[in-house]
C-alpha cells in the first residue's frame, strides 16, 4: 500500500514537471521572434508598516534579450534601467548604478527580465515553478524559492495567450509586504530609441 501511494505520488509529480516543461517550452517559442515590448503599468506596494498601500503608475520598455527600462512616474518620478552591466537609476536627487557582479542584484535582475520577456525556464536555477492555470484565457505560474537567500518569499505571474504579454505579476517579499504590478496594454516590436534603452553618464 505504501509502494503505491509511492509510486502515485511520483506520477503526479512527473506530470507536473512535465507540465511546467510543455508551457515554458511554449512560451519560449512565442517570445523567440520578438524584438520590444512596452507600455503602462500599475505597480501597487503592500508594507507591513504602512497604514497604506502605495500606489505608482508607470511604463515599462524592453528590448530583447537583456535591456529593460522601468520607468515610474511623478511623484515617484524614477527610471530604472537594467541591462549587461548591472542596474542604473535616476531620480530628482541623482542617479547611480549598481554592477551586474553582486550576486544578490544579478538574480534579481534576471528573474525580471525572464518575467517580463526573457526565457522563464531560467527562472529554475532559483525557483520551483508550479502551472496554476494554462487555458484560454492564458497562463499563470506560481513560483517558490528554492534557497532560503532568495529576495523573494515568491512569485506569482500570468500571461496573455499570446504568452508574450504580461498580464499581473505578485513579488511576495515577506510576511505582510508584496508588490502587485498590472500590466496594460502592451504593444510588440514597436520601434525603440537604442538611446532611451542606456542610462545617462
Amino acid at each position: 500500500m505504501l509502494a503505491g501511494s509511492a509510486m502515485l505520488a511520483l506520477t503526479r509529480e512527473a506530470r507536473a514537471a512535465d507540465t511546467v516543461d510543455d508551457v515554458l517550452a511554449r512560451i519560449a517559442r512565442a517570445r523567440a521572434s520578438v524584438r520590444t515590448l512596452q507600455g503602462p503599468f500599475v505597480q501597487t506596494r503592500t508594507i507591513g508598516l504602512l497604514a497604506t498601500d502605495v500606489r505608482s503608475t508607470g511604463t515599462l520598455t524592453m528590448v530583447r534579450p537583456d535591456r529593460l527600462r522601468w520607468e515610474l512616474a511623478p511623484p515617484d518620478d524614477v527610471t530604472f534601467w537594467i541591462g549587461p552591466q548591472g542596474l542604473a537609476y535616476r531620480t530628482a536627487h541623482g542617479q547611480a548604478r549598481v554592477p551586474a557582479a553582486t550576486a544578490r542584484v544579478a538574480g534579481a535582475l534576471d528573474d525580471l527580465r525572464a518575467l517580463l520577456g526573457g526565457d522563464p525556464a531560467s527562472l529554475r536555477l532559483r525557483w520551483a515553478l508550479r502551472v496554476l492555470r494554462d487555458d484560454a484565457t492564458g497562463v499563470e505560474l506560481d513560483a517558490t524559492p528554492v534557497s532560503g537567500s532568495a529576495p523573494l518569499h515568491g512569485l506569482r505571474f500570468s500571461l496573455m495567450p499570446d504568452l508574450v504579454r504580461p498580464i499581473r505579476a505578485l513579488l511576495v517579499e515577506g510576511p505582510r509586504d508584496r508588490t502587485v504590478i498590472e500590466f496594460g496594454a502592451l504593444v510588440v516590436d514597436a520601434p525603440v530609441d537604442d538611446a532611451k534603452m542606456r542610462p545617462p553618464g
